[in-house]
């Protein structure tokens, strides 16, 4: 069923020069988001650049992004050993006191980058190149945030250019957006995190964010992106940032590695923590600004709806052989298959209450969930996430 917001979305992307079909092919965006951001890249004060196994970091100066907003209240670690950041590891090498890292772009990831929606955006499957494939849940509740624990696999990807992810999207939809240049329309806005294999991306399986002002229209600088390709993320932590790397990973038989990830709209900025830091976060102002509506209508004052999914592209002309979570089905359960645990979202009041919203999954035949939401278990909300694609071999 869709949103009540969607058909009139439908009548919005009809002008829509960036939006065709329902698919979400990787196009070649040339020298204009290139460009946009090495000017980006330019206007930092970077005090050091550094390099790590899987990427290069540039250190700029934590005030140099403005005036730095109040961190939320501290988070509780949890019991026992956590995964380990890039950054964390002994004998990483750091910035000077003061800054922050902001992991270097890829640029030709950057021209030929798939664009990214929701998985109720997708209407039809005409072919199979540019589609995005889903389990996924959602539940329409007034919320300030959200938390879950993702675990941690490096599933096969068919190509470099494809991407397998776990995530959470806080959004807000039926915001009026002015995007560019077409007329002002009813679209969502979100703020998203997660574990993604994306080699394109980064070498290795990683923490990624996502934003989007004007309902996936326009990516650019304060209109949405992923990690700090354009600007809107403000990085405040020493060490975890959008593009980080973890171990150790998880196994399929074997030791399973989870991280816990939670958006909170605080004092009107939407903060990420990752364990038990925030941090960075998107100013609410990139919600406010592109819209007529007051902030508290727009993501800046809340979400209604709130996201935990799985999610493959396939690039390829045949169905892709890409797995999702660990490529095992939901029904292995623990200790083979993808997972999310303790699934939650936040009240207006900030409390925390578990999740518990229908799923739908794009084809069954390849990727599957297994449920146990309000479980009264430790495990909170909860989901196996997976599957191996097409022809049912995992790793291709």
């Amino acid at each position: 069923m869709l949103l009540p917001s969607q058909n009139q979305l439908l009548s919005a992307f009809a002008f829509s020069a960036f939006i065709v079909d329902s698919t979400a092919t990787p196009t070649n965006r040339g020298n204009q988001h290139v460009e946009k951001t090495l000017k980006t890249r330019a206007g930092l004060n970077i005090v050091k650049t550094t390099t790590t196994d899987t990427q290069t970091i540039d250190w700029v100066a934590l005030d140099s992004q403005g005036k730095i907003a109040e961190l939320p209240p501290p988070r509780t670690p949890r019991e026992g050993p956590r995964p380990t950041a890039e950054l964390e590891q002994a004998g990483a090498e750091l910035g000077p006191a003061g800054t922050v890292p902001v992991s270097r772009t890829n640029l030709d990831y950057l021209t030929n980058a798939p664009k990214k929606v929701l998985p109720e955006i997708q209407f039809s499957k005409r072919q199979n190149a540019g589609v995005h494939w889903y389990c996924q849940a959602n539940q329409t509740v007034t919320n300030i945030g959200g938390t879950g624990t993702f675990s941690m696999f490096a599933p096969y990807t068919q190509s470099d250019a494809d991407f397998s992810l776990l995530q959470t999207a806080v959004t807000r939809h039926d915001v009026n957006i002015q995007a560019g240049r077409f007329p002002p329309f009813p679209g969502t806005q979100t703020v998203e995190a997660g574990w993604i294999n994306w080699k394109q991306q980064v070498a290795q399986p990683h923490l990624f964010t996502y934003y989007t002002s004007n309902n996936y229209v326009q990516e650019g600088n304060n209109q949405g992106g992923w990690n700090t390709d354009f600007t809107g993320w403000v990085q405040v932590d020493p060490t975890i940032h959008p593009g980080s790397v973890f171990t150790p990973l998880s196994i399929d038989g074997g030791a399973q590695n989870d991280l816990k990830i939670e958006y909170n709209l605080h004092k009107g900025n939407w903060w990420l923590a990752v364990e038990d830091k925030w941090i960075g976060y998107y100013p609410g102002s990139l919600f406010s600004t592109p819209s007529s509506d007051p902030a508290s209508s727009t993501l800046a004052g809340g979400s209604d709806t709130i996201y935990f999914y799985g999610e493959v592209t396939n690039n390829e002309e045949t169905l892709t052989t890409t797995d999702m979570g660990s490529g095992e089905f939901a029904n292995k359960g623990y200790g083979k298959a993808g997972y999310i645990f303790n699934i939650a979202y936040t009240n207006p009041q900030n409390v925390s209450k578990p999740f518990n919203g229908p799923w739908r999954d794009s084809d069954t035949s390849r990727y599957t969930h297994e449920s146990h939401f309000l479980s009264g278990t430790k495990r909170g909300s909860y989901a196996f996430i997976g599957g191996p694609g097409a022809g049912g071999k995992i790793g291709g």
